[in-house]
């Protein structure tokens, strides 16, 4: 190994630079420093060197890296006769680079000089064999005479040349002698060859053999490098688990790259961490993240988590995170809050929900459990999906967790149509148990029907059939309003007409316009010029009166801060002046238990508001004992679906811009439009709307990028259709429970060794080979009409209801065997009729049988 040179001006060291290149011309060189006096001190000076510290044995070099590329030349000579190249330091070079910056990189125009290449190797060609210069070696041509060493010209002391000694002429004897002499060497010297061969072969083999155990020592080192590096991330993230979240441990050890960070999946406290540094100060985020450097999510990855509470259905994990960091900003009289149950009219197409195992046809509700404050504005949409039924074990669970994070929830709000029977019937409530129990604290919570909505049922029921006062048998209906009111009055075109019905059924705000002091007012006019005798129009105007003061009383806002004096009563929040609110509430408790509905099916409507009236009784004081001197009064309107009539009103008219001909949209065109219309209402304010605006998270990030696609379908069901359904189910059923069912029938298939184990695998393509038996055949017919037959139920559990069915007729049938079926069939039947609904224009509004 030669000696290390290293550079008296820079760094460079030979055992370093020799390393970083293959390529000897592109190799940084060492030069000594020249032994001509002159030029020595010349290079010496350049260098900043005392001249007495330098003696004249000094081995100092300079390496090239302080020499222009126009200092060096090629070995041209070297090239020729021994194969070597290199780049050689002309004689009278003189460095003149000595920063690193002002170095430049030492490079060959192959192109330019190629030809000057030929030019200079032809040139020392031709003065080799015109004897211009003389080689290093002699040049033996093996045609000639053999010039042996001691016939070469020797150099004598003086400098002057002996004479060559010519070998004399031999005799024929001398001749023959030296001729068997010469082969008796030849044979000496091929048998010295082929053991040097031999040699030459065997230490080849061996270091072949070396390089082989060298390269399995390399992988064996590469092994236990990465088994290490495992080892030591491992024992990184035990040892900072107590301190850092599995989010920032994995941007820790990807060592921060900003093209990973997008990779990186964040938990939820780690982003809720994030958004309240953020929310606190934009500038410390930005520090603690920048030049700290410190593991945190960036600000689009921040809004998107927020948007993406309204891209799911179910339960939001992300919606309570983001209420629990909104409560610091909140009294605690402010956290009171109340759950109000919202839906509106979502048409979807056909998809089956395997977790919830029920259908979402085109005629679906898009429901959104709600949580609005009581005594603060503000609301959040906790729980979404389409044509949910509301549990009670939903609700204790909604619930349960608002109270984990600080919540107090004192109500549930409800709509008023027939589906709040069923909601009564799952809570187990009534007008008389007007509450259930809260799951944690025991504290009564207090059912409320929307007076708003309310107020639409009863306008519904006068447009149809109306309703009879018990206490005089009076018929309050369309048909006796219209023998006081002429078809062409404008009362009778624009509230009782069935225009009006079909306006309602889409605009719930009518029934205000309606029921209000206008209408009385007019009705009042007309008892008064119109002959009255059975006193109906004046008891239509007074349960009018009665309706709107309810009504009004019932939709009260905030009124911390109210002036009894400057204001009606109805006009105050409950409990300003209670005693004369009070008779407002007795009156519609009496009207409401004496109204008998023509239609039974309405008649949840007295319950209703009997139910809501009770709770309102029983809610103020409970309040006033939780934060004594803190409650005046209850404002009403927070206890309505109301604050959120702004979003639900401009999320109807994106569904019907994105679907103006009644096309049903897929689930995630729904859910997006449901983000995109929260993100952009005003009014009452959602808390993700709060967060990003105090965060100043909106525009971070696109909304069409926000858009989920639709799960891929499976491609197996591709080509099956209701007519071929159970054609299908029997040869797949056959193909997968076969081994488990003999009576089912055979699948063809072969015994394979994968990874030292024997595996069945089955014979063919998809069911090619599976021959199903005769009696499974007339089974699975059978399980064709069964299933048929109840399929067009849309309700929850509607495969296990389907599946106990048919187990309770034939016990002895598989379970397994059966929810594999149906489960299937309810699927092949969704994607049969997205087909129909795909090739229609408009939207058949078709039962799902």
């Amino acid at each position: 190994m030669s000696a290390v040179r290293s550079c008296a001006l820079c760094q460079n060291r030979s055992n370093i630079t020799d390393q970083q290149t293959d390529d000897v011309l592109e190799r940084i060189t060492y030069h000594k420093f020249p032994t001509n006096p002159e030029r020595r001190d010349r290079w010496i000076e350049f260098c900043d060197l005392p001249k007495e510290s330098f003696p004249k044995s000094a081995y100092k070099f300079l390496c090239s890296s302080h020499f222009t590329p126009e200092c060096f030349e090629r070995d041209l000579r070297g090239e020729l006769l021994y194969g070597t190249k290199r780049m050689t330091l002309q004689k009278d070079a003189m460095p003149t680079i000595r920063s690193v910056s002002q170095q430049l990189k030492r490079t060959t125009n192959a192109i330019a000089t190629e030809e000057e290449d030929r030019k200079k190797r032809k040139q020392e060609v031709d003065k080799l064999l015109s004897g211009e210069v003389a080689a290093s070696e002699p040049i033996v041509n093996p045609f000639r005479k053999h010039v042996c060493d001691r016939m070469m010209g020797r150099e004598r002391s003086d400098g002057s040349v002996k004479p060559l000694h010519i070998i004399p002429p031999m005799s024929e004897e001398e001749l023959v002698q030296r001729i068997v002499e010469l082969e008796r060497e030849t044979r000496w010297q091929r048998e010295e060859i082929g053991r040097l061969r031999a040699t030459i072969d065997g230490k080849t083999e061996k270091i072949n053999f070396a390089k082989a155990e060298l390269v399995n020592v390399a992988i064996l080192l590469q092994e236990l490098k990465e088994h290490t590096n495992r080892h030591v991330e491992d024992r990184i993230a035990e040892l900072l688990a107590g301190r850092f979240g599995e989010g920032q441990l994995a941007s820790i050890l990807a060592g921060l790259p900003e093209q990973t960070e997008a990779q990186v999946l964040w938990t939820e406290d780690e982003l809720a961490k994030a958004l309240r540094l953020r929310c606190i100060s934009m500038e410390a985020f930005a520090y603690v993240r920048q030049q700290l450097r410190y593991p945190l999510p960036d600000a689009p990855q921040l809004a998107r988590w927020i948007h993406s509470v309204y891209l799911e259905t179910g339960h939001s994990s992300a919606a309570f995170r983001l209420l629990e960091l909104r409560k610091s900003a909140l009294k605690k009289v402010e956290l009171v809050c109340t759950l109000s149950l919202v839906r509106t009219n979502a048409p979807v197409r056909y998809r089956y929900d395997g977790m919830r195992d029920q259908i979402v046809g085109p005629n679906a509700l898009l429901h959104c459990l709600t949580v609005q404050g009581v005594f603060a504005r503000w609301q959040q949409i906790v729980h979404i999906d389409f044509d949910l039924i509301l549990s009670r074990e939903k609700v204790e669970k909604t619930i349960t967790e608002l109270h984990k994070i600080g919540y107090h929830v004192v109500a549930i709000t409800t709509d008023c149509d027939a589906t709040i029977v069923r909601t009564w019937d799952a809570l187990n409530v009534s007008a008389n148990q007007h509450y259930i129990r809260h799951p944690v604290t025991d504290n009564a919570v207090y059912l409320y029907a929307c007076p708003a909505r309310t107020l639409a049922t009863l306008h519904r029921i006068l447009i149809e059939d109306g309703f009879v006062m018990q206490e005089n048998n009076l018929a309050i209906t369309k048909a006796t309003l219209l023998s006081v009111l002429s078809e062409s009055s404008t009362i009778y075109q624009r509230y009782l007409s069935d225009g009006a019905l079909l306006e309602l059924k889409s605009n719930p705000d009518l029934a205000r316009k309606f029921i209000s002091l206008k209408t009385t007012t007019a009705l009042r006019l007309l008892a008064h010029t119109d002959d009255d005798e059975e006193g109906l129009l004046s008891t239509v105007t007074t349960l009018f009166d009665l309706f709107v003061d309810w009504c009004d009383l019932c939709m009260t806002t905030n009124g911390q801060n109210f002036t009894p004096k400057q204001h009606l009563i109805t006009e105050l929040p409950y409990g300003a002046c209670e005693d004369e609110q009070n008779i407002v509430l007795d009156g519609m408790y009496d009207v409401m238990e004496s109204i008998r509905c023509v239609n039974a099916d309405y008649e949840f409507l007295p319950q209703a508001v009997l139910l809501s009236i009770n709770s309102m009784r029983k809610l103020l004081p409970d309040l006033r004992a939780y934060y004594p001197g803190e409650v005046k009064g209850l404002p009403m309107l927070p206890l309505s679906t109301t604050p959120m009539n702004g979003t639900i009103c401009k999320l109807k008219e994106c569904i019907q811009r994105q679907a103006p001909t009644f096309r049903p949209l897929s689930v995630n065109d729904v859910l997006f439009q449901l983000c995109k219309t929260v993100a952009s209402v005003e009014g009452y304010p959602h808390v993700t709307n709060l967060h990003l605006q105090q965060a100043n998270l909106f525009g971070e990030i696109p909304m069409e990028s926000l858009h989920r696609s639709d799960e891929p379908s499976d491609p197996e069901l591709d080509a099956v259709t209701d007519a071929n359904a159970c054609d299908y189910l029997t040869h797949m059923i056959v193909a997968r429970l076969g081994q488990k069912y003999d009576y089912l029938g055979e699948a063809s298939s072969v015994i394979e060794r994968t990874g030292g184990q024997y595996v069945v695998k089955p014979l063919g393509d998809a069911f090619g080979c599976v021959k199903p038996s005769a009696l499974w055949r007339e089974q699975a017919k059978q399980l064709e009409s069964y299933v048929c037959g109840m399929m067009h139920e849309q309700k929850d559990s509607l495969a296990e209801s389907i599946v106990d069915s048919i187990l309770a007729r034939h016990p002895r049938m598989g379970r397994d065997l059966l929810e594999l079926y149906v489960r299937t069939r309810i699927t092949i039947r969704t994607r049969t009729l997205n087909g129909q609904l795909d090739e229609t224009t408009n939207m058949d509004r078709q039962p799902f049988s």
